[in-house]
């Protein structure tokens, strides 16, 4: 089971590089590659969690390589495989191969076409690396991966200035959030004097050892967490970029801002859960600022004009509330909650502003034949 895990892991990076060297004007082969590949790997995620379950659901945690090591300090790239990691990549796999499907068609004819695919390939690969990341270093690099792409699609029509703009808006909150684990990373280093890895953090004597020395620290490393979930799932103050990022492609805006990259905040503050959940001011940061993002968004998404920034800040709210129920002690509620939003996020940002563009399309066409 480990080696298929590696092998997961590794075959959206090598699906993204033999992409680039597809032939651009091929939009059949660019497309079909990426729906075969992410097929394949949807159903090999299926296949591998039916096995996972037969065996009694066993937690993994694989040390692959060393980045750096030194007399005092090694850097490894680490996989952690559990329930938390098997809701998200089944999850993750089956939207991008729905988003897959739906753009063969959607994108016919745009000059950006295999762009379009190769960076969807590439946030796949980053997410992947993202959910079986075993500690922060490996959940670091998946993390910038996801940022990088996330610009490129927000400006994927790169010729007009406001998708351009805003952009840049959603790559320096970003920038934020990136600070934020960096600062994490450096306490957590200070704190453990090792590489801790997100097994290690699930045994409680350990982590109370440590935090009842240096409480400053832990508080410290918790709030750096929290500003970095703050920022990449777009809760206060950072909510305003969501629906900017609405100006890339309606399958991106699908994927990246209604269903999979806004709720990987969510995932960072499960996955560190055991660390921080014994902290009480930490806990009540982290349900104050779900419960008053979830208020200011509801209020501010009633009175949006289009579908796509009322699903922003529906999906604002909603995340805001899993904040909320991981700050109760409620996590498997909140991946419950987090499986439901996705979907629900995704079928009307897709669907509904498919919908509308359809409609303008006939509105304009009887116009156009009577000029």
């Amino acid at each position: 089971m480990e080696r298929i895990l590696e092998l997961l892991i590794v075959w959206p990076f090598l699906a993204f590089f033999i992409s680039l060297f597809l032939p651009k004007e091929n939009e059949k082969l660019i497309s079909g590659f990426t729906f075969g590949v992410v097929g394949i790997h949807f159903f090999t995620i299926l296949g591998l969690l039916i096995y996972w379950i037969s065996l009694g659901l066993p937690v993994l945690n694989l040390k692959e390589f060393s980045i750096y090591e030194s007399a005092d300090m090694d850097f490894f790239i680490d996989f952690y495989f559990d329930h938390v990691t098997a809701v998200y990549s089944l999850i993750g796999a089956m939207l991008t191969f729905l988003v897959t499907t739906y753009s063969r068609i959607y994108l016919h004819r745009e000059s950006g076409y295999k762009r379009f695919f190769y960076t969807i390939l590439f946030f796949y690969a980053g997410y992947t690396l993202v959910v079986f990341a075993g500690n922060l270093e490996t959940l670091f690099i998946g993390w910038e991966i996801l940022g990088l792409t996330s610009f490129l699609l927000v400006a994927f029509y790169r010729e007009r200035y406001l998708p351009v703009k805003n952009a840049f808006k959603v790559f320096s909150i970003y920038r934020i959030g990136d600070v934020g684990i960096i600062l994490a990373m450096w306490a957590s280093h200070h704190l453990w004097h090792e590489n801790i890895t997100f097994a290690k953090i699930q045994n409680y004597e350990l982590v109370h050892h440590h935090l009842e020395a240096h409480s400053v620290f832990g508080l410290f490393i918790s709030i750096m967490l929290l500003t970095a979930a703050c920022a990449k799932s777009a809760q206060f103050p950072f909510s305003s970029w969501l629906p900017r990022a609405m100006e890339g492609p309606t399958p991106s805006s699908a994927i990246f801002y209604g269903s999979l990259s806004v709720h990987l905040g969510l995932f960072l503050l499960i996955r560190t859960m055991p660390f921080w959940e014994h902290q009480l001011i930490a806990r009540i940061m982290i349900g104050a600022v779900g419960i008053f993002t979830a208020a200011i968004g509801a209020s501010i998404g009633r009175v949006q004009s289009s579908v796509k920034s009322q699903i922003a800040y529906a999906s604002v709210a909603q995340i805001g509330l899993m904040f909320l129920e991981v700050a109760l002690r409620f996590k498997n509620f909140a991946l419950f909650h987090f499986a439901g939003n996705a979907f629900f996020a995704y079928v009307p940002t897709f669907g509904f502003s498919f919908r509308s563009e359809l409609f303008d399309k006939r509105a304009i066409l009887p116009l156009c034949s009577q000029a």
